[in-house]
């Protein structure tokens, strides 16, 4: 038996015959649906994700509305995208759990109209939320905290560092995050090439633009210690080179309620960076750096998401993104199927045009135990 169709008879028993709606031949696997079908191993993320099923199957009967789009993600599963429908159940599933953002208290796949969005600036015409919880007038969209474009940028500038002979220094990237990450993968070498003999170590070459890759470019933080000894890892330099990552989602950002994008950390599909030491200020830096870090400047929206097609400038676009809520999921190694074995953690943005600080939804997070990282 394929590990698909392994999934697929798991998924028909908690959901029903039918249910599962992928094709059950081919070889291929993943993280998730291969951990399932191990019969020695992953006894605890067995359990803990076949409980996460049947909660949200219990969700699904008390509001028959959730099931298509819970069915959906849940057969998304097992295929290429499994990392990002996997985030999408644990979201759901933290969400569904509590009364007040629980089933007949939110909506799923939501759309709206562009011009209630910023998807305005980008020229289209309708904009989607993965969740609206409706006691909150609060619009969210969910993502897995990964960044596989980041980490190939990352072992190239690791190479580049050592052919330059430098011990160690900030790299800033500004790419598409909506790009293909194969893009980057493909061309390694031409972009290790172009940086080693683009960077002057006399003239300290402040800025490169890609020649390899369109809307690729790279600032260098001379003055930050180019030359001080040690490699490791800080979690405020991290934070500074993924942040960037939220412009990403500027078509989400509404222009008439609160809106928050909730990250999933799962060690099975994000880079394990965002999950170990220093995890909790990557998190707080995260948040922060976006809000803040473009106060009063003049730089346009266009230089961190090459999709938009307005005059729009990077301040607005992060006034109009409420928070980022961070969900670290525990599923892998957690005792208690029962529990949701999520834990919450937040960070608001204090100058956002529909502000989450002293929201109702502010309390009732607290409430659950999530932290304020801001």
């Amino acid at each position: 038996m394929t590990h698909k169709a392994n999934y697929a008879a798991f998924v028909d028993s908690i959901f029903g015959s039918g249910s599962s709606t992928f094709e059950v031949v081919k070889s291929d696997s993943n993280n998730v649906i291969g951990a399932l079908a191990n019969p020695k191993v992953f006894a605890e993320f067995k359990a803990n994700f076949e409980e996460r099923l049947r909660r949200l199957h219990a969700a699904t009967q008390a509001d028959p509305t959730l099931r298509k789009d819970v069915l959906g993600a849940v057969n998304r599963v097992a295929g290429d995208e499994w990392d990002g429908a996997y985030a999408e159940l644990c979201a759901l599933d933290y969400f569904l759990a509590a009364p007040l953002t629980g089933p007949g208290s939110i909506e799923l796949d939501r759309t709206v109209q562009a011009s209630d969005t910023l998807a305005s600036e980008m020229g289209m015409q309708n904009a989607n939320h993965d969740i609206r919880l409706t006691n909150f007038n609060v619009s969210m969209d969910t993502k897995n905290l990964s960044d596989k474009t980041g980490q190939i940028l990352e072992g190239i500038f690791s190479d580049f560092l050592k052919a330059k002979g430098i011990e160690r220094m900030l790299i800033v990237p500004t790419y598409d995050p909506d790009e293909d990450f194969a893009l980057f993968r493909d061309n390694r070498p031409k972009l290790l090439h172009e940086l080693v003999n683009g960077v002057d170590l006399k003239t300290r070459t402040p800025r490169l633009t890609s020649q390899v890759v369109s809307g690729l470019s790279y600032e260098f933080a001379w003055d930050a210690g180019v030359y001080t000894s040690g490699s490791s890892y800080s979690p405020i330099d991290h934070a500074t080179r993924h942040h960037t990552l939220l412009f990403g989602h500027i078509k989400k950002f509404s222009r008439v309620e609160p809106t928050a994008i909730v990250y999933v950390m799962f060690p099975w599909s994000g880079e394990s960076i965002f999950l170990g030491f220093g995890k909790d200020k990557f998190q707080g830096e995260f948040g922060t750096q976006f809000f803040n870090n473009y106060l009063g400047s003049t730089d346009l929206a266009t230089k961190f998401n090459s999709k938009v097609k307005s005059s729009i400038t990077a301040e607005s676009v992060t006034r109009h993104l409420s928070g980022v809520i961070f969900l670290d999921d525990r599923s892998i190694t957690a005792k208690d199927p029962k529990q949701i074995n999520v834990d919450a953690s937040f960070v608001w943005n204090g100058n956002a045009v529909h502000s989450l600080v002293g929201h109702p939804l502010d309390a009732e997070l607290r409430r659950r135990g999530a932290v304020d990282r801001g």
